[in-house]
């Protein structure tokens, strides 16, 4: 589920096919600003109801980044 949602919002805002959006692609790659990212991230907090750490930001470099930080928040709040 965490996959799909990230997959839809990264689609949303790069404007790219689906089959681009893999773990290892920078988010550079896809055509995302640091603005855009930023927008990203505020959807992905509003989407998954989590706080994204700001200290967090700066290591956000792939989709994978994305998934695994993800996966830790929820880890962690639900905890």
């Amino acid at each position: 589920m965490i996959t799909k949602k990230v997959t839809e919002i990264i689609i949303n805002i790069a404007r790219c096919k689906a089959e681009d959006v893999k773990p290892e692609i920078e988010l550079s790659a896809l055509g995302l600003t640091s603005l855009d990212t930023i927008t990203m991230l505020f959807e992905l907090e509003e989407a998954f109801d989590i706080d994204i750490p700001n200290e967090v930001i700066p290591s956000i470099v792939t989709v994978g980044d994305i998934l695994d930080n993800l996966k830790g928040i929820s880890y962690n709040e639900s905890a």
